[in-house]
């Protein structure tokens, strides 16, 4: 695997490592009644995102791939679009189920906005983190 590729793999693999990082401290702050301030370290894990978004997704052009009109796409990348989309709406629609019934079932209540909003970004991200982990251009 050349240094691109590892490059690539490595900032796909931050982004969502700092997805979880932050459900995980906003958890931990309000299942544990910690004071809202530990909110504040939100801030490193969503820097990475936002860096590693940048370089995974919007310097390679993978982010503009996935979300184009079909019609701007030549035959080859339309495939890699569609089986990407494919994949990971079928890992994002059991995610998102396993989520819900964790809510459910461990009593943590409704569904808030900060995971609403991680799930929505998500979404976006994992038919170009398929991409991005997968494709050898």
């Amino acid at each position: 695997m050349n240094k691109i590729k590892h490059t690539l793999r490595f900032a796909v693999l931050i982004n969502n490592f700092s997805i979880v990082v932050i459900l995980v401290l906003f958890y931990l702050v309000r299942l544990l009644g910690l004071n809202p301030i530990f909110l504040a370290f939100e801030i490193i894990p969503l820097v990475a995102v936002v860096l590693s978004f940048r370089h995974a997704f919007v310097k390679t052009g993978i982010w503009k791939m996935t979300h184009a009109s079909s019609k701007k796409l030549d035959e080859r990348e339309i495939q890699i679009v569609f089986k990407a989309t494919n994949i990971s709406y079928s890992l994002f629609a059991i995610t998102t189920l396993v989520i819900i019934y964790i809510f459910i079932l461990s009593g943590l209540g409704q569904i808030d906005a900060v995971l609403a909003v991680c799930l929505l970004y998500i979404a976006h991200i994992l038919p170009a983190s398929i991409i991005a982990w997968n494709e050898k251009e």
